[in-house]
């Protein structure tokens, strides 16, 4: 009698299950990691790129802040928000992270394998290790990596994500493909719509890593990064994400799909649809018969047709995002000021390479961060040129209906730099044109008092032989990692990495600003 009770009660919980999940109702994940299907297909790669096209559109219309928000959200991530247990742990990631947090995610709901690198060395000698691989001369090789086996957990797994995966991850070479498990995870693809897709990485050289959410039929590139604090944002394709030798692997690529059904096996370069190695040429970019730059060729092959210029709302755009980067400066130079850098004595020599060292100088010091947000500066002013020339001889397809192009833009440009504001000290305040105006006075050294940090000459503070012998690295905007910078204040002026130009990056001619 028991065991026919046993049985009937187990029958209807089988009725249960069945009439629920044909009612629409979901059951939470396993914590543990199930690998039920070995093998990555179109299907799954077409999930992950709306996957992450949801998410990246979420983000941007402000329903979720952080990664954790999003993918817990049912409005980011409405293919799998309900089915997150209730022992899912936060979910982490910084800039670095993001791209294998977010495969690995998806791949866990989807019962697929995954894999990521653990151990790297740089090229130029697997017996040598250099001091930070993230900004290795010739890229980096991976000599370790772990694949996910059945009944781990997804908390576990993300959280040695987080420690393992560094920017280095990524600066590998796109031609090469290790056999058997050293594979590289992503593969380098064609400057095409068809493979520029969501879910595609950016690789800045210089030290950080986007995702592509959506390629507008304009060929605009907007992508999620994510940051230390947890938060996710949105941002452009553009001059600030500069390009690389092939060595080091800068640029665009897309995750490798693979198989562990008869053992570990991840298709050939040559095998995958898209590869390509066209990013890394010298050039010329030629598009209808016209030389032009390569940012100009990428969102040329990317529209959709004949590309229509939406002067107010991409150039709203490009000024939110010289704002944010403005702000995560901000946070840099004060997280210098809380350390008492400017209360330390200054060494005597700079590092051997401002952008790439060690200790304090690379903890503290914005010389990358400054060069991102000068180069920015200057492709929105060059984006500007472009429609405002473009609109006047009637050469470019232009949205806009307004009668007066240049007050528009000009307004628009006042109403940004107005309500961005920074506050060098507790007592002061500056907005964002003075920031762009003053751009190449913002000392990157971290030894500085934190009005010399935001270009504002304060005779009250230490250094000041070095604020003005460090003008010439502050004209630069290209970060080149074998640039020799060991000099002393009395040398610097006059040494070879000194000998820059100062650009205009002001917009005040182009708007016509009195």
């Amino acid at each position: 009698m028991r065991s026919l009770l046993l049985f009937l009660g187990l029958l209807a919980l089988v009725f249960f299950i069945e009439v629920n999940v044909e009612a629409g109702e979901s059951f939470s994940k396993n914590i543990r990691w199930k690998i039920k299907n070995t093998s990555w297909t179109l299907s799954n790669e077409k999930d992950f790129q709306s996957f992450v096209h949801t998410l990246g559109l979420a983000r941007k219309k402000g329903a979720c802040k952080t990664l954790d928000e999003c993918l817990k959200s049912e409005v980011a991530n409405p293919m799998y928000a309900s089915q997150n247990p209730s022992n899912l742990d936060l979910i982490y990631s910084d800039c670095a992270d993001l791209p294998y947090v977010l495969r690995g995610y998806f791949a866990w709901m989807n019962d697929l394998p995954f894999s990521y690198p653990t151990e790297l060395v740089a090229a130029v000698s697997l017996s040598k290790k250099e001091s930070d691989i993230r900004y290795s001369k010739y890229g980096n090789i991976v000599t370790e990596k772990h694949f996910v086996k059945n009944n781990e957990s997804i908390n576990r797994v993300l959280q040695d994500v987080v420690d393992s995966i560094s920017t280095g991850s990524f600066r590998t070479n796109p031609e090469r493909t290790e056999e058997g498990r050293l594979f590289r995870d992503t593969y380098s693809v064609d400057i095409d719509r068809s493979t520029i897709v969501p879910g595609t990485v950016v690789y800045d050289p210089n030290g950080h890593i986007a995702v592509v959410y959506e390629v507008t039929s304009t060929g605009q590139i907007h992508m999620i990064d994510s940051h230390p604090d947890n938060t996710l944002t949105t941002i452009t394709y553009g001059e600030k994400f500069p390009r690389s030798g092939q060595k080091v692997g800068a640029g665009f690529s897309r995750f490798r799909p693979f198989s562990v059904e008869n053992g570990i096996k991840a298709p050939l370069n040559s095998e995958l649809p898209g590869y390509s190695l066209l990013q890394y040429s010298a050039g010329p970019f030629i598009f209808k018969d016209k030389i032009v730059s390569f940012y100009e060729y990428v969102r040329l092959k990317l529209s959709d047709g004949d590309i229509i210029y939406d002067p107010l709302s991409e150039f709203s755009d490009l000024m939110d995002e010289i704002c944010l980067d403005t702000k995560y400066r901000e946070e840099a130079v004060n997280v210098a000021l809380k350390a008492g850098m400017d209360n330390r004595e200054h060494p005597t020599v700079l590092p051997k390479n401002i952008y790439g060292t060690d200790g304090d100088w690379e903890a503290y010091a914005t010389p990358s961060r400054d060069a991102r947000l000068k180069a920015i500066i200057r492709g929105t002013k060059d984006y500007l040129k472009k429609v405002l020339n473009g609109y006047a001889s009637k050469k470019l397809k232009i949205k806009y209906e307004g009668d007066d192009l240049v007050k528009d833009l000009r307004e628009l440009y006042q109403k940004k730099t107005l309500a961005c504001t920074v506050a060098p000290t507790p007592a002061s305040s500056i907005n964002l044109d003075t920031v762009i105006k003053n751009v190449f006075q913002l000392s990157f050294d971290p030894y500085h008092c934190a009005q010399l940090r935001w270009g504002i000459d304060d005779k009250s503070c230490s250094f000041r032989n070095w604020y003005s012998a460090e003008q010439g690295l502050r004209n630069r905007i290209e970060i080149d990692y074998n640039l020799k910078t060991d000099y002393t204040a009395t040398e610097l002026p006059d040494a070879p990495a000194s000998q820059t130009e100062k650009l205009d990056l002001s917009f005040d001619s182009l708007l016509q600003i009195e």
